[in-house]
């Protein structure tokens, strides 16, 4: 039999999951032909991250990115390519374990009536399981009997909670036999005495923070009962509604309903209020918290594109997979029954001198650049000198490498299509008008821009202020309400001694839209939204920076002095304009939304409606159903069990 031709569209972590999977087999190469076509110089979609060779090799990402432990899917493919990546012992990010490392530390704010903020840290405890090692997931009963054990563990010894702890003790008691009238029983009996002391939250931050853990771990266990989940073993049936008003309708206080823990949750997701289903949250929050591995949450090493992009795609080239960058894909057309995908239009953004070679050793790691290598293009001088950004969907370039027309049984016989969902509308029109399925996902999911803005400090995380331990910290004030202390990173760049930064900010958010997408044509689109970045990250600094960095603040304002700025004489707020900070620079890297009553249009791989195309992204029907890195994952082994039935099995996928 002929080699089937696969052509795999966009480089992001579905893409590369999928070529990653159907190349994972000996001889693999006697069945399949793989071509990744990737917009622009580097891989890695929403992950991507380049280091800028103009200010000492600093890691510039498109925001904060971890891995959080319960990623069963996403660890085992990155052990697997770190093991064949089979780097030396002693060079930079050797095994897994080097290029991620487990944190525990997080921190909610929650604010109080007085507009202060205070800390609820949850130092989640390390267990000895090993990420990506498999299993069986808890049943949604098995949830509710962890869930209650560990309150009735955290308030057992309570001196103020004496009856919480005697209700959810009898409720534990009632779980271990399976009665769950009983304890619904015993929560109602518990949610009364609770909400009949609401009161004392305005004043103790103490006692509030206690309310809203047992109220909203009352709520959510009630919920999980009355909509007949701990039978069905379906969450994603609570979609229906947003997270917020389902946990209203099972008793819990508006107080808790809006206090850190939902706040953050909802911060995570890039969610504003309102959008987030019920299913999505609770199944996320479930797994974040009951299956992690070893650490609830794992700090990649150096950026993503260091330890994720850059592993996979030496990888997968070691295997024989071919890569054509600066191979925009404008549009999928059909055939004329409307059952296949017949041609592929790809833009040729620049041409190669010879085969690219996208990687740069920085402190002998290779990485990726935030420019092209433009030594290696053909009129590289041209495009460096017009300050054109590839990677700009809106860019003023002009294609200077031609265009190329993939065609069916020619150049491909399948298609993976990797490119995310908010980019179909400019690029797949045609599948919409074909496959009312496809039409009906694109209309249905949402998506957001998100913004991040990282900070180099002269000053370590003392200087600045925090007293507590390096966290991240989520659900604080807005433009800016997610803060990740990421000095670790610091060894990995070029600083000279005298310069080195003593301490590096992550910040990001959703950035809402200001407006509808615009056509390509509109030039300037991405430089006004980086310009929103920007006036969002200094009035964050001016206004908010000293409720959690105290220090930074004098009674003349922020000091900018504080910020690394080498070579900069400017000072006051333009010291800001050294820093780093990005929007969304492509509609595939927006941040797909769970939005309430949008996870029943989404589709599996296969489903689009065309017997050569494969959907892979984490916009598909997966068991998170959730803009993530294992969403990703899990769309990409769909993609690839699709073609060659591998991988057999996904961890926690949804097969309903």
């Amino acid at each position: 039999m002929a080699k089937q031709r696969i052509a795999i569209l966009g480089g992001g972590m579905g893409s590369l999951t999928a070529a990653f999977e159907i190349s994972n087999a000996p001889g693999w190469q006697e069945q399949y032909d793989i071509t990744v076509y990737q917009l622009g110089w580097r891989l890695g979609g929403k992950g991507a991250s380049g280091r800028n060779g103009e200010h000492f090799d600093r890691i510039e990402e498109h925001g904060l990115h971890i891995l959080l432990g319960f990623y069963e899917n996403a660890f085992r493919v990155l052990k697997q390519c770190y093991d064949e990546l089979g780097r030396p012992p002693g060079t930079p990010l050797a095994t897994w374990q080097d290029a991620f490392k487990p944190h525990n530390y997080v921190v909610l704010t929650e604010q109080m009536p007085d507009g202060s903020y205070v800390p609820w840290v949850m130092d989640f405890p390390p267990n000895s399981d090993v990420p990506g090692t498999g299993g069986v997931l808890p049943t949604p009963w098995a949830m509710i009997q962890m869930t209650l054990g560990w309150l009735k563990q955290l308030f057992g010894a309570s001196k103020s909670l004496p009856d919480a702890h005697q209700n959810l003790e009898s409720a534990h008691g009632h779980a271990t036999e399976l009665n769950h009238l009983g304890v619904l029983e015993e929560l109602a009996k518990l949610a009364a005495w609770l909400h009949a002391r609401v009161d004392g939250v305005e004043s103790n931050a103490d006692w509030r923070r206690d309310f809203c853990t047992v109220d909203l771990g009352v709520a959510a266990i009630k919920g999980l009962i009355e909509s007949k989940v701990i039978w069905t073993h379906d969450y994603f049936a609570l979609d229906k509604d947003d997270f917020r008003t389902w946990l209203s309708a099972h008793g819990a206080h508006e107080v808790s309903v809006n206090s850190a823990y939902i706040s953050g949750m909802y911060d995570l997701g890039f969610s504003l209020p309102g959008q987030v289903g019920a299913g999505t949250a609770i199944n996320g929050i479930l797994r974040m918290c009951w299956t992690y591995k070893g650490a609830v949450m794992w700090k990649m090493q150096a950026g993503m594109g260091d330890t994720i992009f850059g592993p996979l795609y030496l990888v997968l080239k070691q295997r024989g997979v071919k890569f054509e960058f600066f191979s925009r894909v404008d549009a999928l057309h059909t055939s004329p029954d409307g059952r296949l995908v017949e041609r592929i239009d790809i833009g040729r953004q620049i041409a190669v001198k010879g085969e690219y070679d996208p990687l740069v050793p920085v402190k002998d790691l290779p990485c990726w650049p935030s420019e092209p290598r433009y030594e290696q293009l053909v009129g590289g001088d041209e495009l460096k000198a017009s300050g054109a950004d590839l990677e700009d969907w809106w860019t003023t370039w002009q294609d200077t490498g031609g265009r190329t027309t993939l065609q069916l049984g020619v150049d491909f016989d399948q298609v993976v299509l990797g490119i995310s969902i908010a980019a179909f509308p400019y690029i797949a029109s045609e599948l919409s008008a074909a496959s009312p399925r496809f039409a009906a996902m694109v209309k249905a999911l949402g998506t957001t821009q998100t913004q991040a803005t990282q900070l180099w400090f002269s000053c370590d995380l003392a200087g600045l202020g925090w007293t507590l331990p390096s966290p991240v910290l989520d659900g604080y004030a807005e433009p800016m309400d997610t803060w990740a202390d990421m000095t670790h990173l610091l060894p990995r760049e070029s600083w000279p001694p005298a310069l080195e930064p003593k301490n590096l900010a992550y910040l990001c958010s959703p950035l809402p839209d200001d407006g509808p997408l615009p056509p390509r044509s509109e030039h300037g689109y991405a430089q006004k939204q980086a310009a929103r970045v920007k006036a969002n990250a200094l009035s964050w600094i001016t206004n908010s920076a000293a409720g959690i960095w105290p220090a930074t603040t004098t009674a003349a304002g922020f000091d900018w002095n504080l910020l690394v700025a080498p070579g900069d004489p400017a000072t006051g707020p333009a010291r800001f304009d050294s820093q780093y900070w990005l929007a969304t620079l492509n509609p595939s890297d927006r941040y797909v939304l769970a939005l309430p009553n949008s996870v029943q249009f989404r589709l599996r791989a296969h489903d689009a409606g065309f017997n050569n195309l494969l959907l892979a992204g984490d916009y598909l029907r997966t068991g998170m159903n959730v803009g993530c890195v294992e969403a990703a994952t899990m769309g990409g082994m769909q993609a690839s069990r699709a073609i060659c039935g591998r991988p057999s099995e996904i961890i926690g996928d949804d097969q309903t």
